[in-house]
């Protein structure tokens, strides 16, 4: 029998991922890419929240300041105009195009079809988990069913 996987939705784009037992370290972004522009996107805030701080625009100052005496030159350069086009990217044609044909833009995977880690392509087993592996934490020299009588007093004892 094949290893049970866990499905969640990538934080970032928000697309449906499978990661086998051996794979999952309870990720929540589904490849490099979406966890890199989330980092990005983190570093960005913080240091958008730094310099809005009254530090931060001291520090600014001063770097600007070191950064004038450095040069001597301050110029600024307005922004060129952008030309606005009227053409969509390829992949929105594309998508069109199979909309109108009556084609799906996107596959579904069905419950017959069997199911595949992201990561490293394993198979998994076609009931898949929605949520963590949870792993319980025993006192050191607990036994396994002290837990379970601990918490329930009417049990009896053996």
């Amino acid at each position: 029998m094949p290893p049970t996987g866990r499905m969640f939705l990538c934080a970032s784009c928000r697309v449906q991922v499978v990661l086998c037992r051996r794979c999952d370290r309870s990720q929540i972004y589904c490849g490099r890419r979406c966890s890199v522009a989330a980092r990005w996107a983190a570093q960005k805030a913080a240091s958008q929240r730094y310099q809005s701080s009254r530090p931060g625009r001291f520090a600014h100052a001063a770097r600007a300041r070191r950064y004038r005496a450095r040069c001597k030159i301050v110029t600024h350069q307005g922004s060129t105009m952008l030309v606005g086009g009227d053409l969509l990217p390829i992949e929105a044609v594309v998508a069109v195009s199979q909309i109108a044909e009556g084609e799906p833009a996107g596959s579904t995977p069905n419950a017959s079809t069997s199911v595949s880690c992201a990561c490293c392509g394993a198979r998994c087993a076609a009931a898949v988990r929605l949520g963590f592996v949870r792993h319980h934490r025993r006192a050191p020299g607990q036994s396994v069913g002290a837990n379970r009588r601990a918490n329930n007093p009417d049990e009896h004892s053996p």
